[in-house]
């Protein structure tokens, strides 16, 4: 099962997308076939403004779903055995295990996971470039895809934008320093 779902996140970003590019192609595509065969109308996936965002928000989540997973796995796998059993024999309901033992103890994986993705979801490039090119519409230019189309017209506007780009990461990785790193728990 681990292995499944840690797949995805060592293969090509370029190979997922071209798949995912045919999986939602809108006459022939697999999804749109299944969505058909159940009787439910069928959907434009990467040719409707409406949909080519999440549809590429659904490839990048599938994409790196994979890695996070692991490090989750291996958080929840080193809490210590004997603080489990101890909660158990208080009889300690599983809400109150997970809210109080099981959470605080892997906050630090929690946290360094939502920095990483906060980081990773502002630089989505690869995933947009091969399925949609920015559009429709431009309804999937993101600010990396934006300082990538201005790099040969105005160079000095796309380094302006990467600055600015870097600037609101830094701005917003302090914030959760700030907001959240009282509330992590280290050993």
């Amino acid at each position: 099962m681990q292995a499944g779902i840690f797949t995805p996140h060592i293969i090509s970003i370029v190979s997922v997308a071209l798949i995912w590019l045919w999986l939602m192609e809108p006459n022939l595509g697999f999804l749109n076939y299944v969505l058909k065969s159940l009787g439910l109308p069928t959907s434009q996936w990467l040719q409707s403004s409406g949909t080519a965002m999440i549809s590429v928000i659904i490839v990048s989540v599938w994409q790196g779903i994979g890695y996070y997973a692991l490090i989750m796995v291996a958080a929840i796998q080193s809490i210590p055995g004997e603080i489990l059993e101890a909660a158990q024999l208080d009889n300690a309901k599983r809400r109150h295990v997970f809210f109080r033992i099981t959470l605080p103890l892997i906050s630090p994986q929690l946290f360094f996971i939502l920095i990483i993705m906060t980081i990773g979801s502002f630089k989505v490039f690869d995933t947009i470039k091969i399925m949609t090119g920015g559009g429709p519409n431009n309804s999937t230019n993101t600010l990396v895809y934006y300082i990538y189309s201005f790099r040969t017209t105005n160079i000095g506007y796309a380094s302006a934008t990467g600055v600015v780009l870097m600037i609101v990461i830094g701005l917003l990785t302090l914030l959760y320093f700030r907001l959240l790193a009282k509330k992590v728990h280290y050993q």
